[in-house]
Order: structure tokens, then sequence, then C-alpha cells
């Protein structure tokens, strides 16, 4: 079979498990932690989603091994808890179901403990752990982690990803990047101790390396590992991209894949997720200067959205494989198209931050150009209406048009002529908007919005949507 982009559709064998295309789904947070730290039924349905769409990996996200000192926002997987085990098994067999490898991002908050819980108060009230003692920018006090406290975290990473292996996860993913707390012990920013984990680059990294040999002696020869590190900290006093590919050589050895991401949550946010300001995959240099020092795959990420981009990235050699978060939010079937050659359907991420934001505010997800998101439970089909009606539909913006579109799919007669002098006017004015914003800083213009009013008169007409206002009479409606 000839595809369209071949490259990129290609699988990719990692030990022995094989990838069925180079596309992966980047760690997203879950939506329904449980008190006690479980997985909850619409974060499976959440995960799920990604893995019906083909990406070729999912990886569930972010799983807290130490809860002693890391009382987080995230996924705890603990024997002592009841159905911890349980719904982490249901969740990697409703990726696996689909043909996609079911990877679990392992994790440690370090000084940053709960940075998404919306109780800011009892944020502020968590005992925060990190390499140096010290004050956060926000005034709470840090305290150095003992020889005896990183001995039972590196012990507790490698409980965690057995844990994982035994509930069907086929893969994990070690966070070492993003300002958590490997991240902590690799950066000269927050890193200050003056034993064998500070001071030289060989002992900044002894930790990371302590994990990675915890992980794997836990999970057997032929498991694949990932590590996901910042390629460069973009904040003064961390850690730049010689630096970054220095310690991808020191811990090439004991990773297979190593997962180039960049920046800190806490001070480079708009790089680590590169806005609709910054240029589409901003970051894959990174991924791809790093890659010609090491042997092992590359993955890399970072406002990734155009199937193009993304082949000239693997064909190219930049890196071996391609990650996404937001987009597949915005259309969770963008790997599946991409294989199909069927990119002109691609819903594409405006980057504007409404999924973040959502989770902050309520930890929740919702997406401005997916209403799916985050009711996933709710129902994916759309099913024929009993009785066919005639349907009128005021506003042509992303609500009116979507609106118009699965009233049409339901079998419903729709006219929305709001929509001329073209389908989407809402969206085209707010492209204007920000078009003037990036003209006036001299950057180069985002064309996504317009995907998406293409995309959305497309599949009206398709839909048999009439947006022509003198057929309105047709309908039967005055």
């Amino acid at each position: 079979m000839t595809r369209k982009f071949p490259h990129v559709s290609s699988p990719i064998t990692i030990g022995r498990t094989t990838f069925r295309n180079r596309i992966f789904s980047a760690p997203m947070g879950g939506t329904d932690i449980t008190n006690d730290g479980c997985i909850g039924p619409k974060s499976t349905a959440f995960y799920e989603l990604r893995a019906k769409g083909g990406a070729a990996a999912v990886t569930v996200s972010e799983l807290m091994v130490h809860p002693q000192t890391d009382g987080s926002h995230a996924y705890h997987l603990d024997e002592s808890i009841l159905n911890s085990l349980a719904a982490a098994t249901y969740t990697a067999d409703a990726i696996r179901r689909h043909g996609a490898i079911p990877s679990l991002e392992l994790s440690h908050s370090g000084q940053f403990a709960g940075t998404y819980m919306t109780d800011k108060s009892r944020q502020h009230g968590l005992c925060q752990w990190g390499p140096s003692d010290g004050i956060r920018a926000d005034g709470v006090p840090v305290k150095a982690l003992t020889q005896e406290l990183i001995d039972d975290i590196v012990k507790a990473y490698g409980h965690a990803a057995g844990l994982a292996k035994r509930a069907g996860f086929e893969m994990v993913m070690i966070h070492g990047g993003h300002g958590w707390l490997i991240n902590q012990f690799l950066s000269p920013l927050f890193n200050h101790r003056s034993d064998s984990y500070g001071g030289s680059l060989e002992n900044r990294v002894r930790f990371a390396i302590e994990v990675l040999q915890s992980v794997r002696a836990a999970v057997g020869p032929f498991f694949p590992i990932e590590f996901r590190m910042s390629g460069a900290e973009f904040t003064e006093g961390g850690y730049d991209l010689e630096e970054g590919i220095q310690i991808a050589q020191a811990i090439e050895a004991y990773a297979d894949i190593i997962h180039v991401s960049a920046g800190t949550y806490q001070k480079t946010f708009g790089i680590t997720h590169p806005s609709m300001f910054e240029a589409h995959g901003r970051n894959v240099y990174l991924a791809a200067e790093i890659k010609k020092h090491v042997s092992k795959p590359v993955a890399t990420i970072g406002g990734l959205t155009d199937p193009a981009m993304m082949e000239d990235i693997i064909a190219s050699g930049k890196a071996d494989i391609v990650y996404m978060a937001r987009q597949l939010l915005a259309d969770p079937e963008t790997p599946q198209k991409i294989m199909e050659g069927r990119d002109v359907d691609i819903v594409h991420c405006l980057r504007c931050f409404t999924c973040m934001a959502e989770r902050a505010s309520t930890a929740t997800r919702r997406c401005t150009v997916n209403t799916l998101i985050g009711r996933e439970l709710d129902g994916t089909e759309i099913q024929p209406a009993p009785m066919k009606k005639k349907v009128l539909v005021v506003g042509a913006g992303p609500g009116g048009l979507y609106a118009a579109y699965t009233a049409a799919r339901r079998g419903h007669q729709v006219a929305a002529p709001e929509a001329q002098p073209c389908f989407g006017i809402g969206f085209e004015e707010s492209f204007y908007q920000i078009r003037a914003v990036q003209v006036a800083r001299g950057l180069a213009g985002d064309e996504v919005v317009f995907h998406c009013v293409a995309f959305s008169g497309r599949v009206c007409n398709s839909a048999g949507v009439s947006r022509n206002p003198s057929r309105v009479s047709h309908c039967g409606m005055p």
C-alpha cells in the first residue's frame, strides 16, 4: 500500500515491542482522579479515545511514585489502595484493545508538589521536598532530601514500574524534565548540593541513573523504558542544549527511548507547551541535535499538528518518533487520518490553552474545537434521530457550525443562513484579531484558525447543511 506519509506511518520496534506507527500520544493528566489516587472511568475513556484514533502508544500521566514526599495532583499505584491496580489494569486494557501500546508516566513533583490542585491553600500547605534547602519564588519553603529519602524514592520508582507491568502496561516513561524532581537534580538552577548528587554533571545525573536502574531491575531486560527530558531549560541558571546533549549521553545506556521536550513548567510554560505565537515544532531542533550524539531512538514533541512536518521530521532523521498531546484533544483521529492520507480532514489544535486552563480551574479537560473532550462517556457515536425535523441554526461561529453539522448527521434538514459569505465567520474574525497581534510582534502567522474554518465548511457541506439564505424557505421556516 502506498501511503501519503510513509515514514511517519511506518512501524518501529523497541526491544521486543512493535509500535504500529511513529505517532505517539503524549502524557496528559487525567480528569477524575479519585481521592486515593486511582484512575477514574472518565480518565480511562479519555485515554482510550486516543488509542481508537490510531496512536501507536498512549501514555497515561502522571503517576507519582512516592506519596510520602509528594502529596500531589496525580495518580498513585499501590497494592494497599483498594481498586488502584484494577483501575490501572482496566485503563491498560482499554488502550491495548485498539492496537495501541499502553504506557505509564512515572514522576515525582519534588519541590512543586500539588501543582494542579484546585485547592491552592492546601497546595501551599504541603511539605515540599527537593534536591536542596531553599525558598520557592512564592515563598514556600523547600526541604533537601536526605540520602535515606533518596534511596526510598529510587526504590519506589522501581516498585511502581513493576506494578505498571503487572497491570498490563507495556512501556513506562520516566519523567526527567519540566522542572519535576529528576529535572531538579539535573538542573543547576535547583540543585545546590555538595554531596555525590550535586556539583558536576556526573553527580547531578546520578539520581536519574539510579532511578532508571531501579526501574530496569523491576521490569526486566526487554520492557521498553522511555526517559523524558528537557533538551534545554531556556532560563537563567538552568542548563543549555550543550549540557542537554551530555545528559542524554549519560542516561542513554539505561533507557530505550530518549524523549526530548523543553523548559520547565515554572519558568518557561509557553516553550514547554508552545502557544499559537510560537512556531509549530519549535522544539524539534533540540531532539535533532541530541539525536546526532546518541544511538537510541529519539522522540520529539512541541506544537506538532502538520502531517507534512511530522513526515519530514522522521524522513530527514531529526527524530524517530513524534509525540502529540493537545492536537489529539482537537482531533483524536489525527494518527488514523495521517495513516490513511486524509490530512485534509484533520481538525487542527488552536494552541489556545483552553485545555490547560480548564484543568487548573475545575480539574477537568475541555477543548475549544472538540466538544467531546471531557465528555467521552456520554457517547462518541451520533445516533439517527427518531423523528426528522427541519432545523434552523442561528449563528455561524464554532458552536453554531458544530450544532448544524451534528443535527444534519442525525438526519435533520438543516439551514445555517448566517454562514454567508463563508462558514465560520466567527472564527474568521477571531483569526484576524490573532493575526494582528502576530504581525505587531513580527511573528509568522498561524493559519490554523483558517484550517478550522475550512474544515467546518467542508463537514457542514458534506452533511448537507444549507448555507444559502434563499433556501431557508425550502425548510418550511419563516
